[in-house]
Parts: C-alpha cells; structure tokens; sequence
C-alpha cells in the first residue's frame, strides 16, 4: 500500500486564480451601478436645488393659503395671492415689463402670458378689487373661486 502513495506526486505549477480579467457580465453589473450612482446623485442634486429654489418656496405659500382658505380669511387670500402673484411674474419677467402693471391692464398682461391660458380678465378681477375695497364693502368670494385663482397661480410656477 505504501508503494502506491509513493507514487503520487504533488500538483505543481497551478497560479492563484486572479478575479481580473472580469467576465461580461460583472462588466454589465458593474455598468449598471455606475449609471444608477450617477442618476441618484443627478437627481439628488435636482431635488436639492429645487428645495432651494424660489418655485418650492412659493408653491408651499400657495399650498398654505389654499389649506387655510375659509370665509373668514377670504379676503387675506386674494390679497396675500395677488402679491405673491405680482411676485411670481417678476421673477419669471423682466421688471420693465411686469412692474408698472396695474388694473385692467394687468389683468390682460396675465391672460396674454399665462402658461395654461387661463382667463385672467373674466375671472381674476377680484385679485385687483379686494386689496383696495373698503373693509365694508366686501364681495361675497366663492372658495370654488379663489381655489380657482390659486391652481392658475400655480401654473405659473411651474
């Protein structure tokens, strides 16, 4: 039996298995997660920039006077919506053209560049005669009315 095991040589000359080259398809995976590291970071980034942005501030205004909306605070509404409205167009426009607007005027400013064509002159005249009415003579508001006003205000954000 020992004449047997005597024999047997040992296996010389095998190198150590090397992981490079890498086959095809770890190439694939490691594609894959690259490209889906950049996407995150690109949309992190994004999203970063649009928290910080003008458009995030001013949507969650909106949002806030559309939550607080009732028939107490009509009137506070259209007035806190007409200036963040005159806001919105004068950073999207050049102050020249937005800022001496008043009136009827503005009203067929915002209809001629609104982003959804929204009627600006039929249905926006509250946004310039309540800020200036006297506090007791007070048109009666719709909520339906004003939360109207504020989706086309939102338009114009984005």
């Amino acid at each position: 039996m020992n004449t047997l095991l005597d024999q047997l040589n040992d296996i010389d000359g095998l190198d150590p298995i090397s992981p490079w080259p890498l086959g095809l398809g770890w190439w694939i995976v490691i594609g894959f997660a690259v490209v889906l590291f950049a996407l995150a970071i690109f949309f992190g980034l994004r999203r970063v920039a649009f928290k910080r942005s003008w458009k995030n501030d001013t949507l969650k205004k909106l949002a806030e006077l559309e939550k607080n909306l009732s028939e107490a605070t009509a009137k506070e509404t259209v007035i806190a919506l007409s200036e963040y409205l005159r806001r919105i167009t004068l950073v999207r426009f050049p102050r020249e053209e937005v800022a001496g607007l008043t009136g009827q005027p503005w009203l067929c400013w915002l209809t001629k560049h609104d982003p959804k064509e929204f009627d600006w002159q039929a249905k926006g005249s509250i946004i310039i005669d309540l800020p200036y009415a006297p506090p007791g003579m007070q048109r009666t508001l719709s909520a339906g009315q004003i939360q109207e006003l504020l989706q086309a205000a939102k338009n114009w954000v984005v």
